[in-house]
C-alpha cells in the first residue's frame, strides 16, 4: 500500500495524554500505591471518584470476611468507585514483597454503553475505511510524541508485572507495530477479502460481484406453468456483498498485556462499536486507549462508539443486561473454560466467539538430532517462552524422536538454554505455582528425570523427561518443559486434538510428512521449530478469519 495517509492522521488536536493525566490526577501511584484509571464511555473520558485509603482497605477487609478461606480478592466495591489490588513484586528477587498497588476506576451502568440508535451506528458503518486508517495514524503519532510518558507508564506498571521484565517493556514497544496503518490495511483486505477483491471495499460498501450467476428459485419455475404469459419474465441481477460492522462486546484475558489492545483492534478495524473489558492483570492498555483516542481524535466516529470498562467477572447487573438479546451482535469471549462456558449458556441468542485456553507442544524428529544440539535447544525454547509460557501458543509439551542417551543430552541442552533466559530475564514464579510445582515433582511426574535450575533453593526454570503419557494437570507453565521420549514420532498423534493450538516441528521432511495428519485432529499452526510466536497479517486464529467473524456478511 503506497503511504497516501493525510499527513496529520485524523484530526490531530492540542492534548496530549500527559496533560489529561496532570488534569484529572490519573495514571501515577500516589500515597499508598494508589493509581487512578479512566474509563472511556462512548468517547467521553470517565475519571474515577476521589476515595480514601482508609475506605478501601476496609472495602477488602469486609470482602475477605465473607470469601472462602485463603481466597485472594482482588476487587473491591465502593459506593461510588471500584479497586483493584495487585501484588507488588520485587523485580530482584521476582517475588511478593506483601505490599501492593492499588487501582481506582470509576463505576458506570450498562445502559450507558450499550448501542441501540441504528441511525447513528449507520453513520458509524458508512465511515470510510480510510479514515480508520487515519485514526490509527494518529494515534501513534500520538503515542511517538508521548514516548517519555509511556516510558514512565511502563516503568510504573512493572512493579506488578507478572511477566519478567524484557516481555513487560516489549509489550510496550509493540504498541506503533499493532497499529500500524499499513498492515492493518493488509489484515482487512485479506482476512474480509473475498470473490478476488479487497476486504476493505466490503467494509465500505455494497459490492457488485464479479461474474456470480443468479439463479431462479423453484418459484418461478413453477410460476411461468402456473401464470402462464401472465408470469413475469425471469431476468437475474447483478448480486452484491457487504461486510457489515457490527455491536461488539470483547470481554479479554491478562495472560498477555497486548490481548486487550488486538481486540480493541479488531473492533476498530471492523469499523464496529464496541465495548471492551479490561482484564485484572492488564488494565493499562485499556487505560491508553481511554486516554489516547480522546486526546487523538475526540471527533472521530471510533471514538464516539467506543467504551473500554471494568467489572469483577459473575456481576450479574452487568452481564444479564450485555447478555440479553439484541444488546450486542458478537460477543468475544477470551479466557478459562469456566467463564467461556458461562457466557454461551447465558448469551443464547447472540453470536459467540471464543479463543479458548489452549496449549502448544513441540515434535522433533530423530533426523534433527544430526545437527547442533544448543542450536536445536535454542529454537525449541524460543517456542516454550512466548510470552514466558503463559501464551496459548506456547509449547509446554517437547515430543522427540530419539533413544535414552540422546534425550537426556537434549534435556541438558534445554536446562542450560533456559539458564541463560534466568540469568537474562528472571522468572516470576506465583506463590500458588510454587506449591504446584511441588506437587508435580512428588506426585504425577515423580518418575521423571528433573534438571531444574534454581536459586537459592526457589524454582527458577526447569525441564523434566519422562517416558510415559504426560497428564495435562502436570502443565504449569512456569518455564517447566515436559520432554517426552518416544521411538516413532508418530507415536504422539493420538495426543494432538482441538485443545493444541500449535505444533513446532523439526526437521521440514518431518513437518511435511506429517502436518496433514496434525492438522486433521484440530491443530491450527503447524509451523517450523522456533517459530511458535510469530505472524503475520491476515493469518487465522484458533480456526477462524477472526474479522470475518466479527462482521455481519449480508446479500444484495
Amino acid at each position: 500500500m503506497k503511504d497516501d495517509l493525510k499527513e496529520e492522521g485524523w484530526r490531530l488536536v492540542d492534548s496530549n495524554m500527559q496533560d489529561l493525566c496532570a488534569k484529572f490526577d490519573l495514571l501515577h501511584s500516589g500515597e499508598n500505591n494508589v493509581m487512578r484509571l479512566p474509563f472511556l464511555i462512548k468517547g467521553s473520558l470517565r475519571t474515577p471518584a476521589r476515595v480514601d485509603f482508609d475506605d478501601i482497605l476496609r472495602a477488602f477487609d469486609a470482602a475477605e470476611k465473607v470469601a472462602p478461606a485463603g481466597a485472594f480478592i482482588s476487587h473491591a466495591q465502593l459506593e461510588k468507585a471500584q479497586v483493584l489490588r495487585e501484588p507488588v513484586i520485587n523485580r530482584k528477587t521476582m517475588r511478593p514483597t506483601g505490599a501492593y498497588q492499588y487501582s481506582v476506576m470509576p463505576i458506570f451502568s450498562p445502559r450507558e454503553v450499550l448501542e441501540n440508535d441504528f441511525s447513528a451506528l449507520c453513520a458509524l458503518y458508512n465511515t470510510p475505511f480510510q479514515e480508520i486508517l487515519e485514526l490509527l495514524k494518529s494515534l501513534g503519532a500520538l503515542f511517538a510524541q508521548e514516548k517519555t510518558f509511556l516510558d514512565s507508564l511502563r516503568d510504573l506498571t512493572i512493579q506488578t508485572a507478572q511477566l519478567p521484565n524484557q516481555w513487560h517493556n516489549l509489550g510496550f514497544d509493540a504498541l506503533n507495530i499493532l497499529i500500524d496503518p499499513h498492515s492493518a490495511k493488509a489484515t482487512v483486505d485479506k482476512d474480509l477479502g473475498v470473490w478476488g477483491l479487497a476486504g476493505s471495499r466490503f467494509l465500505d460498501g455494497w459490492v457488485e460481484l464479479p461474474g456470480a450467476a443468479v439463479l431462479p428459485a423453484p418459484v418461478h419455475l413453477i410460476a411461468a406453468q402456473a401464470l402462464g404469459a401472465k408470469a413475469p419474465a425471469w431476468e437475474s441481477r447483478k448480486p452484491s456483498m457487504r461486510a457489515m460492522p457490527t455491536r461488539q462486546l470483547h470481554i479479554t484475558a491478562g495472560n498477555a498485556p497486548q490481548i486487550p489492545f488486538i481486540s480493541a483492534l479488531r473492533a476498530i478495524l471492523t469499523k464496529s462499536a464496541a465495548v471492551i473489558k479490561s482484564p485484572y492483570g492488564a488494565t493499562l492498555p485499556g487505560a491508553l486507549l481511554s486516554l489516547g483516542l480522546p486526546a487523538a481524535a475526540p471527533d472521530h466516529p471510533i471514538t464516539r462508539h467506543l467504551s473500554i470498562v471494568y467489572w469483577p467477572g459473575g456481576e450479574t447487573a452487568v452481564e444479564d443486561a450485555f447478555f440479553a438479546p439484541n444488546s450486542f451482535d458478537r460477543i468475544v469471549v477470551w479466557g478459562a473454560p469456566d467463564a467461556v462456558e458461562s457466557v454461551k449458556k447465558r448469551a443464547l441468542f447472540t453470536k459467540v466467539l471464543t479463543f479458548n485456553p489452549r496449549y502448544g507442544v513441540s515434535m522433533i524428529g530423530r533426523e534433527a538430532f544430526a545437527e547442533s544440539l544448543e542450536d536445536l535447544a535454542a529454537a525449541a525454547v524460543a517456542d516454550s517462552l512466548v510470552a514466558n509460557q503463559k501464551a496459548c501458543i506456547a509449547s509446554q509439551i517437547h515430543y522427540i524422536e530419539a533413544d535414552e542417551d540422546q534425550a537426556r543430552l537434549y534435556a541438558q541442552a534445554l536446562q542450560r538454554t533456559l539458564a541463560a533466559f534466568d540469568r537474562a530475564s528472571p522468572n516470576y514464579v506465583d506463590p500458588f505455582f510454587v506449591g504446584e510445582i511441588k506437587r508435580v515433582m512428588r506426585g504425577v511426574l515423580i518418575d521423571g528425570d528433573w534438571f531444574v535450575n534454581s536459586e537459592e533453593g526457589r524454582f527458577c526454570s526447569g525441564v523434566v523427561l519422562v517416558d510415559r503419557e504426560i497428564p495435562l494437570s502436570a502443565v504449569t507453565m512456569q518455564r517447566m518443559i515436559i520432554v517426552r521420549r518416544l521411538d516413532r514420532l508418530e507415536s504422539a498423534l493420538p495426543y494432538l486434538h482441538p485443545g493444541v493450538s500449535t505444533v513446532s516441528m523439526a526437521p521440514l521432511s518431518v513437518k511435511e510428512r506429517l502436518q496433514d495428519e496434525i492438522a486433521a485432529r484440530g491443530v491450527s499452526n503447524i509451523v517450523d521449530l522456533g517459530h511458535s510466536g510469530t505472524m503475520f497479517p491476515g493469518m487465522s486464529h484458533d480456526g477462524m478469519m477472526a474479522l470475518s467473524e466479527l462482521v455481519d456478511w449480508k446479500n444484495g
